[in-house]
């Protein structure tokens, strides 16, 4: 009688010799596996190299961070909304004010080019697709409170633009100095009605 044989393929002995081994595990007590193989870097990428700076490498890298410090604080123009519940800012754009050479708004002043609308479409399309579709960018983007922050070189001062809301909500003025990085000595705030709750482009012109 013929020898019945048998076909298995390379990934069934694989399975079959880890069953082997892992029913003979459990059979001793007090087994360690160590695994002692050198780990292979992944297929199709290049090891990357690790060494020490040279000296030049080193005093560059150094110089290089010592001039940035303190940069993180300069005070920045951009465009922000308020929400009066929770009593937070969100949706701020900030640009450092020395990123301008020179007045990029009407007026001689200087702020993000940025505008709220632009800012609020892109936010509410990630809110709805990239989350489950809570966040604070609901409605129109004019009927939350909002505001603009403005550099004005000729008299070097800050404008804090807001709407009236701002009467009911004065704790924020706090919040945007400190998220701009405003010098207070340098800042004032003046309402307008362009960024009053309801006013848009059309209501305003």
């Amino acid at each position: 009688m013929a020898e019945k044989k048998y076909s298995l393929s390379l990934e069934q002995l694989n399975s079959l010799v880890s069953d082997a081994v892992a029913t003979a595990i459990r059979k001793l007590d007090n087994v360690e596996i160590i695994d002692d193989t050198a780990a292979e870097p992944e297929t199709g990428k290049t090891a990357i190299e690790v060494g020490e700076m040279d000296s030049k490498q080193y005093q560059e890298a150094m110089d290089t961070m010592a001039r940035n410090r303190g940069a993180g604080d300069e005070p920045k123009v951009g465009i922000f909304w308020y929400n009066a519940t929770r009593k937070e800012l969100f949706g701020v754009v900030t640009h450092k004010r020395t990123d301008y050479l020179k007045p990029n708004a009407g007026g001689g002043l200087i702020t993000c080019s940025e505008m709220h609308e632009d800012v609020w479409k892109k936010e509410l399309r990630r809110q709805k697709y990239h989350g489950d579709g809570t966040g604070p960018y609901k409605g129109e983007y004019q009927m939350k409170p909002r505001g603009h922050v403005f550099y004005q070189p000729a008299d070097d001062q800050y404008i804090i633009a807001v709407g009236t809301w701002i009467d009911e909500s004065p704790e924020a003025i706090e919040q945007i100095i400190d998220e701009f990085d405003l010098p207070r000595e340098k800042t004032i705030v003046k309402k307008a009605s362009h960024w009053d709750i309801g006013q848009t482009w059309a209501s305003t012109d």
